[in-house]
């Protein structure tokens, strides 16, 4: 059986990996590519907060290294980004302008610390730093990973961008279903760092995805701001492989033509499945 060849560490940030039931989180950054941004990991709690935002709920340690980030960050734009500090076990926070509103949060029944609608915070991913754009790019460049074993087929959920978006998957087919492509976990590696990579720039036509250890995490784009959502967690199977049998992300097969390149399929495949289309949610 195939392993990851990543583990929790290269996605962590500011020096903590998510625990159990937590999740990426961002704060919306006061400039565009602003440099500092950093994800953190959080318990969401269901509901959000002007219809957009989540409220994230933070273990101890994750809480001081968002003290950190944020006081480092502040004079970037002192009227968006709040400053921080614990005094003893509460945690203070100063927003608006020069700093002069004073929340005090104290610290949760769960042990957390719940910050409620203090700052713009979204679900996300690992924070993107140069070490893991740099091991992305070496991912995608394997060609191993984009090579069909026997058994397998080519799928892509990136059609326009092919050859290099085709990967090889098993395709499980079931009487009057949809057809789901399973991959090797090598495979849904590269795929995931396939799309989180797009996702930076076409954040609509690509989902965020990562890995929480063994388990593939799907962020869909346009749900993660409604109340209770929570993303997509897909574990691996018993042999190791990862099927992706949900209507939030989307592949089609793909055929070789003689001369080496490769294409959508032009037409369904037989047996009652069918070819999905080919942009993802």
């Amino acid at each position: 059986m195939s392993t990851l060849t990543t583990t929790a560490s290269p996605d962590s940030s500011a020096g903590t990996d998510l625990a159990a039931g937590e999740y990426w989180i961002e704060l919306v950054p006061a400039a565009h590519a602003e440099p500092h941004q950093v994800s953190f990991p959080a318990v969401v709690e269901p509901r959000r907060h002007h219809g957009l935002w989540v409220r994230p709920r933070l273990r101890r340690e994750v809480a001081e290294a968002v003290c950190d980030w944020l006081n480092v960050v502040y004079p970037v734009d002192p009227d968006w980004y709040p400053l921080a500090r614990f005094e003893d076990d509460l945690l203070v926070m100063f927003t608006g302008d020069a700093a002069h509103q004073r929340h005090e949060i104290a610290l949760g029944e769960d042990g957390r610390y719940p910050l409620g609608e203090l700052g713009r915070w979204f679900l996300s991913g690992p924070t993107r730093t140069r070490a893991r754009f740099d091991r992305q790019l070496d991912m995608l460049r394997d060609a191993e990973r984009h090579v069909p074993r026997p058994g397998e087929t080519v799928v892509t959920c990136d059609p326009g961008n092919l050859p290099v978006s085709g990967f090889p998957a098993r395709i499980d087919t079931r009487p009057a279903a949809a057809w789901i492509p399973v991959f090797r976990p090598e495979i849904a590696e590269a795929v995931a760092v396939w799309c989180a990579t797009n996702h930076d720039t076409l954040p609509d036509e690509h989902p965020q995805v990562y890995f929480d250890g063994d388990t593939l995490v799907h962020v869909h784009q346009h749900r993660r701001a409604l109340d209770g959502y929570l993303p997509w967690r897909i574990d691996p199977d018993a042999d190791g492989n990862y099927r992706i049998d949900g209507d939030d992300w989307t592949f089609q097969e793909v055929s070789e033509k003689s001369e080496g390149e490769v294409h959508p399929a032009a037409t369904p495949p037989e047996d009652g499945h069918r070819t999905r289309s080919g942009s993802p949610a």
